[in-house]
């Protein structure tokens, strides 16, 4: 969660989500910045669950975004929608890839941090991966800019510091809870689209993502998902790492968080 100003009005309670794929702002924040709404482009929001949210996102226009103080402005508004699909104590969600395109991005959990960086300066390269760390290429889907990478079974996963999840994968029954782990019970998580899905914690593996393992991450397999749902890579997967995000050269870096050879100014 982060302090972010609509127009220099706020502050608002927003929260980076890299798996939003756009920027989006509850109606009582658009009303409060006096954004102006683009009368006939309307959107329909679905969740995980494939299930559409009855109620209509707008796309907006807003002058201007800054996160952390009110001058610390973002260089794009990017994809920006208002829609009624927040709980009473978030403002809206903050895609990064959209609001600072065309900086890149770093997000370090440990630090609590995110910053930016300018690619034509301090691109990303293949072949200069951090130590105990992996570069590795950023998969775009169809449409959108949401970054996805490759897993070393095959499958494509969405970097999501929206979801709470840690890797979700598809319930097909496989995978079965260790007995008395009483994490491993199936709990009901309703998605944006006013959809619920259900999900249980089960006992963590290691994928691997290029060269980088990513060991004992905590596991959720999900039912109820719509056909074509992603692979995630939540924030339960996420806090030990720094991730960079490159979307000019279209790649990403995964380190641990502090790593040695981190320069935060690089």
């Amino acid at each position: 969660m982060i302090d972010a100003w609509i127009n220099g009005k706020g502050p608002f309670n927003m929260a980076i989500d890299t798996g939003a794929g756009a920027t989006i702002l509850a109606p009582r924040v658009a009303m409060a910045a006096g954004v102006v709404v683009n009368s006939g482009q309307t959107h329909r929001i679905a969740g995980l669950s494939g299930i559409l949210n009855s109620k209509t996102a707008n796309r907006i226009s807003i002058r201007s975004l800054a996160i952390g103080d009110r001058e610390n402005v973002l260089p794009s508004n990017g994809s920006t929608l208002t829609a009624d699909i927040f709980p009473r104590d978030v403002d809206g969600v903050i895609d990064p890839t959209e609001s600072y395109s065309p900086l890149g991005y770093v997000i370090d959990f440990s630090r609590r941090e995110i910053s930016s960086f300018d690619p034509s300066l301090n691109p990303l390269r293949l072949d200069q991966a951090p130590i105990d760390g992996a570069v590795v290429s950023w998969l775009h889907e169809a449409a959108g800019r949401r970054p996805y990478v490759r897993l070393d079974d095959g499958q494509k996963a969405l970097l999501d510091t929206g979801s709470e999840f840690g890797l979700a994968l598809r319930d097909d029954r496989t995978m079965r809870p260790r007995e008395g782990n009483s994490a491993s019970r199936y709990r009901p998580v309703n998605d944006v689209g006013g959809g619920t899905i259900t999900a249980r914690r089960v006992a963590p593996i290691t994928v691997a993502i290029g060269s980088l393992a990513l060991q004992n991450i905590p596991t959720d397999l999900v039912s109820g998902l719509e056909t074509g749902a992603p692979v995630l890579l939540g924030r339960a997967a996420l806090r030990p790492f720094r991730i960079r995000f490159d979307p000019v050269n279209r790649l990403i870096e995964i380190a641990p968080a502090h790593a040695p050879g981190y320069h935060p100014d690089r």
